[in-house]
């Protein structure tokens, strides 16, 4: 058990998170057991004088306990059927099997033990076999990760494989005090399904810096074949590079990066440590917060949620209603300032090429909550809202949205990246943006997202000029995510395009490789 202060200094170090699929299949079984129970009194007794004396007759019994000829019969059919004694001519004495319970007792209280038909369903997962417990089951889910087991034999033989573990952990699947099988009579396979395995990735700066995993769950969290299912998965997807860091810092004016990067190397420890962590170096303007890790991790959804409420009720107050005059577009009026603002709020999610980005719930949830903020009950469903675009480099466009379907819900995919794929934004138009570089560490699958949140309207506009500029003449290259309401999707996205091109055109495409170092992390 980690202590509070680590929990917290994880949470301040979380970079992602990524959901696994673990698949796992339901099983019927029915079999006999024995359970150690406590006799009845008169049973227990009858036993004890047996014991004692080494044969009794029935009417001693029927004296003893002054009972009439019909229940001292009852009580010696109990004792008989259930292999307790046994007739020696005309006298009753202990079986074999109840002089050893004696016999076996300390205190010369024996425990006996009664066969009872036993049936339950079973959740196994298909990896190490374990028993799962009553988890969440879901059918196939394209968002999450799926994993596999190494051991191919137990995918074809689920059933023997079933059998074996539920022997083995019979007293964690029954939680009848001291039970025993005694023997299994049926094992039916049932359905298969999925169960969700949240995993969350730190940075570990205890020693050389590295990503870590924890997962928060009792019956996966230290088994092993789970773990090695979780590197397997990992180990199999492509990485990025940090070439384009220099480019982003440039693009942005980034001067907080800048401090920490010394030749060809970005020192991410110091950068953590100080910025983060003991929040010694702060940016100078105080419309710029530092952000660490996926937005769309706890923390930063939080931050990123509060601050767009925050700045559309700032926007907002400013604004006294007019009637739109002619000179105005459908979609903006002025406010009393005389600057453009939005008649409809809409925002833009750009993601980055990682096949690891939002691979979990909570960057639907995220997508949801921005849009709550944004489309009022009963406003337009479809355009309105965020809109989420996947890059689909080296990937085809039905490919990548088929991962994200579930997800979200005015989703498109564009033959476009940014910064190679490394760059990820989240801009509100006029109001806030989002930039976040996704930088790799050597030997890790999971990128770590450095960057900003800012309302200056320098970086609005420069990360909107990126965009406009890389979509100039490639709107052909843009698919929707789902058929119906796909065209209005896809002019939707136009719209949103040209409010984000700026009023002068200028030539903001992004800056060339050549002769550009590549960014590496300093040990």
């Amino acid at each position: 058990m980690i202590s509070l202060e680590e929990q917290q200094l994880r949470e301040h170090l979380a970079v992602d998170e990524i959901t696994f699929a673990i698949p796992a299949q339901s099983f019927a079984i029915s079999c006999a057991i024995s359970a150690e129970e406590a006799l009845p009194v008169v049973t227990e007794f009858a036993l004890r004088i047996a014991y004692v004396c080494g044969t009794l007759s029935p009417a001693q019994i029927q004296d003893f306990f002054g009972f009439s000829r019909k229940e001292t019969d009852a009580v010696l059919k109990s004792l008989l059927d259930e292999r307790l004694l046994q007739w020696n001519d005309e006298h009753l004495e202990l079986t074999t099997y109840a002089l050893a319970r004696f016999q076996d007792s300390s205190d010369n209280l024996p425990r006996f033990f009664k066969i009872q038909d036993w049936s339950a369903e079973v959740v196994f997962d298909l990896i190490s076999f374990s028993p799962a417990g009553r988890p969440s089951r879901l059918k196939r889910v394209r968002s999450q990760i799926e994993l596999a087991t190494r051991n191919l034999d137990k995918q074809s033989r689920t059933r023997q494989y079933a059998e074996q573990s539920f022997q083995q952990n019979f007293r964690q699947i029954c939680t009848k005090e001291k039970a025993e099988i005694y023997k299994i009579s049926a094992v039916d396979a049932g359905e298969r399904f999925s169960i969700p395995l949240p995993c969350t990735f730190h940075l570990d700066l205890s020693g050389q810096t590295s990503i870590r995993r924890d997962i928060d769950d009792e019956s996966f969290g230290s088994r092993l074949e789970i773990s090695e299912a979780i590197t397997d998965a990992l180990a199999s997807q492509e990485r990025g590079d940090n070439e384009r860091l220099r480019d982003f810092i440039q693009t942005f004016d980034d001067t907080l990066l800048q401090r920490y990067v010394t030749g060809d190397a970005f020192d991410l420890r110091r950068y953590a440590q100080e910025v983060h962590l003991t929040r010694f170096v702060r940016p100078n303007d105080d419309r710029v917060t530092p952000m660490l890790g996926a937005l769309y991790l706890p923390r930063n959804a939080a931050l990123l949620l509060e601050r767009i409420h925050a700045e559309m009720a700032q926007l907002n107050a400013r604004i006294e209603p007019e009637p739109p005059s002619t000179e105005e577009t459908e979609t903006d009026t002025m406010d009393a300032l005389g600057t453009r603002r939005p008649a409809r709020w809409e925002a833009l999610w750009w993601a980055p090429q990682s096949p690891l980005w939002a691979r979990t719930r909570s960057a639907r949830e995220l997508a949801q909550k921005i849009d709550r903020l944004m489309v009022p009950q009963g406003g337009e469903p479809v355009v309105a809202g965020l809109q989420v675009v996947v890059p689909t480099a080296r990937r085809s466009p039905r490919e990548r949205l088929a991962v994200y379907q579930d997800q979200f819900s005015r989703l498109l995919a564009a033959d476009v990246v940014l910064m190679d794929g490394s760059l990820e934004l989240l801009i509100v138009p006029d109001t806030l943006v989002c930039a976040m570089f996704h930088f790799n560490l050597a030997h890790s699958a999971t990128a770590v997202p450095i960057g900003f949140m800012s309302s200056a309207p320098e970086h609005i506009a420069s990360a909107g000029a990126l965009v406009s500029a890389r979509m100039r003449g490639r709107s052909d290259g843009v698919t929707s995510g789902r058929d119906e309401g796909g065209a209005a999707l896809v002019e939707g996205l136009t719209q949103l395009m040209a409010r984000l091109t700026p009023p002068r055109e200028v030539d903001a495409d992004e800056p060339t490789r050549g002769g550009r170092a590549r960014l590496t992390l300093k040990k």
